[in-house]
């Protein structure tokens, strides 16, 4: 067993594992919302949540990115193969991509003024009816690229694990 441990940094890994919780609740919740039937005010509360959280959370994705341009990120496990780094890579850049399009179209597709924890109130970005449903759809498919590619982080997080790589140690 390998005893690589190079760490990311308090910050990364602060707004790592509040990205995951944000991104984890939103996708979870938003599943369930959409193939259980459920009570108009149930639902209602939980998109209103979901909105809120979301839109609290762009300013800290944000952040996350800038700091990783800044930082950079700890070298590889020194027993992945060049696939595996390549695919490490790749896998991050898309999910920083996809997590941005989720965002912008969350925010764009509104079709009315959202009011934010009850704190205050941001109006409709969009007025065109054909605008709003093309971030609609941009968001429900990213959104449903989103999941695919947050189970195949798990699954390779997992593999990388029982393999005695150890790399979940880098954001703990």
């Amino acid at each position: 067993m390998s005893k690589f441990i190079q760490k990311f940094d308090i910050t990364a890994k602060y707004l790592h594992w509040i990205s995951a919780l944000v991104i984890l609740w939103a996708s979870i919740s938003g599943l369930y919302i959409a193939f259980f039937e459920l009570e108009t005010q149930i639902k209602s509360q939980i998109l209103s949540f979901n909105v809120s959280i979301t839109t609290v959370f762009i300013p800290l994705f944000c952040w996350r990115i800038c700091h990783r341009i800044k930082q950079g990120t700890p070298q590889a496990h020194p027993a992945m193969s060049a696939l595996e780094v390549k695919l490490a890579h790749v896998g991050h850049t898309l999910l920083y991509i996809l997590v941005s399009l989720v965002l912008i179209s969350g925010v764009l597709m509104m079709d009315h003024d959202v009011t934010i924890f009850q704190l205050f109130t941001i109006p409709q970005l969009l007025q065109q009816q054909s605008g709003i449903h093309f971030f609609e759809t941009m968001h429900l498919y990213t959104c449903r690229l989103l999941v695919v590619l947050v189970v195949s982080h798990l699954a390779a997080l997992i593999k990388h694990e029982v393999m005695g790589r150890r790399i979940l140690k880098r954001m703990i």
